[in-house]
């Protein structure tokens, strides 16, 4: 009997999270296309294959909807960025893939990297605030990962001894700075194109020494002059 009732309770688990997904997945297209004040509950409701009566057994109202999906999204491409950079071995590659993770985030999901930048100016509210609170602690927490990984490139002599933090902020700012101007003009060059702008960008200025001809070339392609140290 205590059998049946775990296999149950973990069923309704399951069917719990995979219901709670459709109706976040579902939110988020309606959300990133017509942003928060220009989608409803009815149209989230109908979009996910739920009652409004079955949405609010979920969630208490839009905005913890809203607030939900944005927290959750951000976790999971900042868990998929770093996921990328893990799978790669020397640190030229771990920065590389750091930038092509992030460009190809906003890629894929333009809509609501449109939606992220924008969704201050309409929404005032207390839970609304905690939003943003929350969202800057996931971002102080990948630029925290990031230090890491710079830290191995200083241990490595790649990168030279600057304080890591600074060095976090400058290779994220210069993300920043290519990703809101493709989202602002996206018609141009693919965003993952301006990968090796950012590396040469960023590199030039954190190697351990003066790079002259084409050896900044080879660091951007993640072929450093400079050796691993053992």
């Amino acid at each position: 009997m205590t059998g049946d009732k775990t296999g149950r309770h973990r069923r309704r688990e399951r069917e719990f999270r995979f219901r709670r997904s459709e109706i976040l997945d579902a939110a988020e297209k309606l959300f990133s296309a017509r942003g928060f004040h220009g989608t409803t509950m009815a149209e989230i409701a109908a979009s996910s294959g739920f009652s409004i009566g079955g949405l609010y057994q979920f969630f208490s109202g839009k905005e913890q909807l809203y607030s939900t999906m944005v927290e959750e999204k951000v976790r999971l491409m900042y868990d998929g960025i770093m996921g990328a950079v893990d799978r790669e071995e020397c640190v030229e590659d771990k920065i590389r893939a750091l930038v092509i993770a992030h460009f190809a985030c906003v890629e894929h999901h333009v809509d609501f990297y449109r939606l992220l930048i924008g969704h201050e100016s309409g929404l005032r509210s207390e839970g609304l605030r905690t939003l943003r609170k929350r969202i800057l602690e996931e971002h102080r927490a990948h630029v925290a990962r990031i230090e890491g990984l710079l830290r191995e490139g200083i241990r490595r002599r790649v990168l030279r001894r600057l304080d890591t933090k600074s060095l976090a902020n400058a290779l994220i700012g210069i993300i920043a700075y290519f990703k809101f101007a493709w989202i602002m003009n996206p018609e141009g060059t693919s965003l993952t194109a301006r990968v090796d702008d950012v590396l040469e960008l960023f590199l030039r200025g954190a190697s351990p020494a003066p790079v002259i001809g084409t050896g900044m070339g080879r660091i951007a392609r993640g072929k450093s002059v400079h050796r691993e140290a053992e």
